[in-house]
């Protein structure tokens, strides 16, 4: 059954309602149904996914009604930790809560997508690593058209996902959306509903663990939920996760193009990039910026990931390395290649699909 089209079931959207009478599918439903399509994309040999597909109209009439009298409660997450390509802690959502990802994505992303300044890279439509490293290739080609010194500073911010206040979380969307471009009382209500659910979910509670606690003994407490303060951190591995990243940072990237006027700018989650043919203005913008995280978004920058340096060295940036005239792979992208062309243990149905999205991005940048 191809990804993209409708099964049976959706030939004949649902016209049985209470009381016998015959209408057609609520804008709700028409909602969840294209959520359910969007999520179950490169899932449909999960068992969860399976599970769900089987009772399909009932999942969704009942993801409706609960959505309806607000009454929707999110399923314990599946808790493990991932080894490649780095090492980091997942917590993902039950496929049912995907679904409700997807419908809270599809009904706030484009509203937030033109809040978002052009180089925010990071879960948007038409974007994504290939277009940040392009970005940063012309960046340096623009900044250096002039003639003179081009430099680079990239700062990152510790422990970011984990950080995340959901207090301020929180109070950004809801800003950030605006009352008059969420439709009509209901629309508000219901969009606001599946935001406190999503936002303040402890994905810890009642969580299923898939590893051993013997995992978590080399990763960083910064990379862990299990250690964020109260009230804070997201789950990576949620769609929802990944918008939401992107809305609390947003301001920060207003405040580095409109205050510090920092022209070649961009970023990727919490990979920053700033380059610049005077290195005292790189220089002073990183005070200018830690101040501004401390204080209004209560991040802290990672003091062992503050580089400045001329462009003409290289710099790595989104897995690759970056020089004024090539790319080339960075040491990760290069080790974890090697790992699956020469794995002893090569199971071609898994990690065929790695090779082939590296061997992609290579051929890109020959």
């Amino acid at each position: 059954m191809s990804d993209d089209k409708d099964n049976g079931f959706f030939a004949r959207c649902p016209d049985d309602r209470a009381g016998g009478d015959r209408q057609s599918a609520s804008s709700l439903f028409l909602e969840l149904r294209k959520a359910y399509l969007d999520a179950r994309r490169h899932k449909r040999s999960t068992v969860n996914q399976l599970k769900f597909e089987r009772n399909l109209e009932r999942e969704l009439l009942s993801l409706e009604r609960e959505l309806r009298e607000r009454s929707y409660e999110l399923r314990p997450s599946v808790c493990f930790i991932n080894e490649l390509p780095i090492k980091r802690e997942i917590i993902a959502a039950d496929f049912r809560d995907r679904v409700v990802h997807h419908f809270l994505y599809n009904r706030i992303y484009p509203i937030f997508d033109k809040k978002f300044i052009y180089d925010s890279y990071s879960c948007r439509v038409g974007k994504g690593t290939l277009f940040g490293i392009n970005r940063a290739r012309r960046f340096l080609r623009s900044c250096g058209a002039a003639g003179g010194d081009v430099w680079v500073l990239r700062l990152d911010i510790r422990g970011y996902f984990m950080a995340i206040n959901r207090e301020i979380l929180f109070k950004l969307i809801m800003d950030g959306l605006g009352k008059p471009e969420l439709g009509d009382s209901e629309d508000i209500d219901l969009t606001d509903f599946m935001i406190r659910k999503t936002v303040f979910n402890d994905p810890l509670k009642n969580a299923r663990f898939r590893s051993p606690p013997s995992a978590w003994y080399d990763l960083p407490k910064d990379k862990s939920l299990k250690n964020s303060a109260p009230n804070c951190g997201l789950p990576i591995g949620n769609l929802t996760s990944q918008l939401f990243a992107n809305v609390y940072l947003n301001s920060l990237d207003h405040f580095v193009k409109r205050e510090l006027k920092i022209k070649y700018y961009g970023r990727y989650v919490d990979d920053m990039l700033l380059v610049h043919g005077d290195k005292t203005v790189l220089s002073g913008a990183v005070s200018r910026i830690r101040e501004f995280l401390s204080n209004k978004l209560d991040l802290t920058l990672h003091p062992h990931k503050i580089k400045l340096q001329p462009a003409d060295r290289g710099f790595a940036f989104l897995g690759m390395y970056i020089y004024p005239n090539r790319v080339v792979a960075g040491r990760r992208i290069s080790m974890n290649f090697r790992n699956c062309v020469f794995n002893p243990k090569f199971d071609y149905g898994c990690q065929s699909v790695r090779v082939q999205s590296y061997l992609g991005l290579l051929s890109r940048f020959g």
